[in-house]
């Protein structure tokens, strides 16, 4: 019973996207004391805020937001250098020219909509108005938004259906912006954890960080699993995972601290969090 109580509640988004990290966990090829709690970014941030997580990924700005309550896990995030392929404005017309225009936002990442109203606002000088809701919603409709925000499968998904002629992928915005990653979530430890569960986190994060060196070794299998959704070919799959890079290092840190500071010039933030990683677990990875 006591070892029951003592699994820790380890959040999981329900994309692909984190499928290299969460398969070997989930069927028992990297052993670990884990309960997964599945759910899309948006939810997951408000369970672990609330402390239905003990870990957890969370978007970006989710940690920028509420930085007092977490430590980052060490060398472990969601972000690409340059195309994400599933973060997606699809739209009518380029995106310089939607001011006053509304963009469909999905309400299942605040990081995707945090990063496209910087660079409508920094980098194009463009102000649309920003709706929340689902582009697919609108597909069987004679009538289609302005522009809609896609992320995760559905993204992938609305990608290959050419209906919008123009498509701006917001990983390559912003890396040809800046010349930095853009990390697009990071992985979070509560501090009441830490506080209350410290002796199980050093195993924890040590299975997580070895999981993640599973699945990228073995990106293949990985693929196989993911073809299984019918949503992309197993081609289609690999290169979307080259697309996706999941360390946390020094370029990838310097690329989140500056989504911070451009975020608090765009009026989203009220100030730039420092990053406050849990270091004297660095040494697992």
């Amino acid at each position: 019973m006591g070892e029951l109580r003592a699994k820790l509640r380890l959040g999981r988004i329900d994309f692909l996207n984190v499928l290299p990290i969460y398969y070997p966990l989930e069927v028992g090829i990297i052993a670990n004391p884990f309960e997964i709690v599945p759910g899309v970014p948006s939810e997951l941030n408000e369970l672990c805020a609330n402390g239905a997580l003990d870990i957890s990924p969370v978007s970006s700005i989710e940690y920028a937001r509420r930085a007092g309550l977490y430590y980052i896990v060490p060398d472990l995030s969601i972000n690409s250098a340059g195309e994400v392929k599933s973060v997606l404005l699809l739209s009518s017309a380029p995106i310089e020219r939607l001011s006053g225009k509304t963009v469909l936002a999905s309400s299942h990442s605040h990081t995707s909509v945090g990063l496209l109203k910087v660079l409508c606002r920094l980098r194009y000088g463009v102000e649309p108005r920003f709706e929340t809701g689902s582009c697919s919603d609108y597909l069987s409709g004679s009538e289609l938004p302005d522009a809609c925000l896609a992320i995760g499968d559905e993204a992938l998904r609305l990608d290959r259906s050419g209906i919008f002629p123009h498509v701006l992928d917001l990983g390559t915005a912003w890396f040809e912006w800046t010349g930095l990653p853009f990390v697009f979530a990071v992985w979070v430890i509560r501090k009441e954890t830490v506080t209350q569960k410290n002796g199980q986190l050093q195993d924890a994060i040590g299975a997580l960080l070895s999981s993640k060196r599973w699945g990228l070794a073995n990106i293949g299998r990985i693929c196989e699993q993911a073809a299984r959704t019918g949503l992309l070919g197993i081609a289609e799959l690999h290169e979307y995972y080259r697309c996706l890079r999941f360390d946390l290092n020094e370029r990838e840190r310097s690329g989140l601290s500056l989504f911070y500071s451009r975020l608090f010039q765009a009026g989203e933030l009220e100030e730039a969090p420092r990053l406050e990683t849990f270091t004297q677990l660095a040494s697992v990875a």
